[in-house]
């Protein structure tokens, strides 16, 4: 019987943060208790010659393992990330979709949604076929949840790193079609769909989104206010890596940002890196919307885990620079962090609550998926799926279904 017991660890749970530790049962979180203080036992002992009294049970020959006072979070849930290591999703191969879950649950991200950049529609076509391959296959590394589909279908005033020539023309017939049968022929896998809801053909993307359960994002795109109510009621209630690629807030032009912050029904994304996005502004959204409407995104690229140097996205090579990634004209390309560096600013630089940034990486991008059920918290019945971060958000340990599949040289 697969079972463990951590204890002595800095629990952050759904309702507080507490001294204790957890006990699982095939993968399963079956106890949750508290500590009066430390308990110092060695770091990891296996087959104790002595019972050890637990709860109700008697547990003999179960590991246990000190977390000497260490954070333990749930695993890191990215619902938005092109790539790491090196590769990235477009490049259509089962290596770099493994390189790429491997270098992120060294990161602490146990699951995410691998996401695409605009290409031609045969290319789209591989690149979904090998996640879906993949994804039936359970190489190991983070869990692959599905896909986040950023594109074609954007404004080309506001693409970003996306390249001009790639973005479905507005004045093409058949976008609708295109989604729809991409969706029949690969069902279930696509969970979010970001597109631009002004285009001619938005509300028929919006329509093919709700038929098929994909959840419908605006993104890279110039909607104004009144266009972005229109969206909402076609069912468009999440925004794809809000405040860029789209209108800034104005006073007489309140734009598509104006209309997130004051609906309470809608989710923003944000990149919380340091870089996409200023401090004040990422206080303002989390100020303003309700906690449960916010998810920390890395947006993450070929950069994350390696050194600096020139890195390709979406068919141009980016300059990355000391965390800051940009096109040659100076564009943001994605990011060169993971999604633990958003955790680590909500938390270090605005001094935000623990227990509230970690819910935005955690149990709101599960909640978004309708996976909060099974992960993105530690309670009874979930998944022992969690990771052990140092009081400076250092990788130490991360844990998933109870077992220990990364441990930090040195620690």
């Amino acid at each position: 019987m697969d079972r463990g017991l951590v204890h002595s660890a800095t629990l952050v749970l759904p309702n507080r943060i507490c001294h204790g530790g957890m006990f699982w049962q095939d993968g399963i979180l079956k106890e949750i208790f508290e500590e009066a203080s430390p308990i110092r036992q060695p770091k990891l002992q296996f087959n104790a010659p002595a019972p050890i009294r637990f709860g109700q049970a008697t547990l003999n020959e179960t590991p246990v393992w000190n977390m000497e006072a260490d954070l333990l979070i749930p695993g890191l849930i990215d619902t938005h990330v092109h790539g790491a290591g090196g590769c990235d999703v477009m490049d259509a191969t089962t290596e770099s979709l493994q390189t790429l879950a491997e270098t992120l649950l060294k990161e602490g991200t146990t699951a995410f949604l691998p996401t695409t950049m605009s290409c031609i529609p045969e290319h789209l076509k591989r690149v979904l076929q090998n996640v879906a391959d993949f994804h039936l296959s359970n190489f190991g590394g983070a869990e692959i949840l599905g896909l986040h589909l950023e594109g074609p279908f954007l404004a080309k005033k506001f693409r970003g790193a996306q390249a001009t020539e790639l973005i479905w023309d507005e004045g093409k017939d058949g976008s609708a079609q295109f989604l729809a049968n991409l969706l029949h022929d690969f069902p279930h896998l696509v969970k979010i769909l970001t597109f631009a809801p002004e285009r001619p053909d938005g509300r028929e993307l919006a329509k093919v989104c709700l038929a098929h359960g994909v959840i419908s994002s605006a993104g890279h795109t110039a909607a104004d206010f009144a266009q972005m109510e229109q969206a909402v009621q076609w069912g468009v209630r999440h925004i794809t890596h809000a405040f860029n690629a789209m209108p800034a807030i104005h006073h007489r032009h309140p734009g598509l940002l104006t209309k997130a912050l004051l609906d309470e029904t809608i989710t923003m994304e944000i990149i919380a890196d340091g870089v996409h996005i200023h401090p004040a502004v990422i206080e303002l959204v989390l100020k303003n919307k309700p906690p449960e409407r916010v998810c920390l995104i890395s947006d993450g690229t070929r950069a994350v885990g390696m050194p600096d140097g020139e890195y390709e996205l979406g068919g141009q090579m980016a300059n990355v620079r000391q965390g800051l990634a940009q096109l040659p004209d100076g564009t943001i390309a994605g990011s060169a962090y993971p999604l633990r560096q958003g955790l680590k600013m909500l938390v270090q630089k605005l001094q935000y609550p623990l227990q509230e940034a970690v819910r935005y990486a955690t149990s709101n991008p599960a909640k978004l998926l309708g996976i909060d059920n099974r992960v993105g918290s530690l309670e009874i019945n979930k998944e022992a799926t969690f990771i052990r971060l140092s009081s400076d958000f250092d990788i130490k340990q991360v844990w998933i279904r109870g077992r220990l599949v990364f441990e930090a040289k040195g620690i």
